[in-house]
């Protein structure tokens, strides 16, 4: 059962391990399943487990409760996290947590990456915040990430890493790979010593022909 949701997971999990976006056992995966009797169910990756030696027989498919529907492994850690995420937030079927150097070094230091560059205001929605802390796991975690993705395809975890959603896993993985990206551009920007920001007008009307006019539509 939904066999290509898995592969999507455990190919998308070894390309973040392959560009270092998630080292180890951390960091983790998962997308909204939709079944033919209306049900919504999550496919998420397993708890501690190395992502180059993950396959897809140890995923795991959870309800909305968080109850285990298929799979032998125990769910990621930050199941929590990922079920609010879906439950409050439309046209969201993927979500990627990672703990890439860049962005977690901005979460550590608490800072909002803001409207710098085009590709970035335009996938993620203007900038990136950083989403109060909370233990990993933790219900409140999972309500301070809602909050910093208001709007957003992305948001910074403080002390902890980003996350990116999206409607596909491509999207969530762009949104990932723009939130690192912009946050070594902000870093070495503060080296140069200055940034010159998108004015707000600037960046509705790039967020304008993205949705609307960008690719081939």
């Amino acid at each position: 059962m939904f066999e290509e949701e898995k592969k999507q997971i455990v190919d998308m999990s070894l390309r973040l391990y392959n560009e270092q976006l998630i080292v180890g056992t951390w960091g983790n995966v998962s997308m909204r399943l939709h079944c033919e009797n209306g049900e919504e169910l999550y496919l998420v990756t397993p708890s501690g487990m190395e992502y180059e030696k993950t396959k897809s027989e140890d995923l795991v498919i959870v309800n909305g409760e968080g109850n285990i529907v298929e799979g032998h492994r125990n769910p990621t850690s930050e199941l929590k996290m990922h079920i609010k995420i879906y439950k409050s937030i439309n046209n969201v079927d993927a979500i990627i947590h990672t703990h890439s150097t860049c962005a977690t070094a901005c979460a550590v230091a608490g800072v909002t990456i803001p409207m710098m560059v085009e590709d970035m205001v335009q996938h993620i929605g203007g900038d990136i915040r950083v989403a109060k802390y909370a233990l990993p796991g933790s219900d409140e975690l999972a309500d301070y990430a809602v909050e910093a993705l208001k709007d957003r395809n992305g948001a910074l975890l403080k002390n902890h890493g980003a996350i990116g959603i999206g409607k596909t896993m491509l999207d969530a993985y762009k949104s990932c790979v723009l939130i690192e990206k912009s946050a070594k551009i902000l870093i070495c920007a503060k080296i140069l010593g200055h940034i010159n920001l998108l004015s707000t007008e600037d960046a509705q009307k790039m967020i304008e022909y993205y949705n609307n006019r960008y690719g081939q539509k």
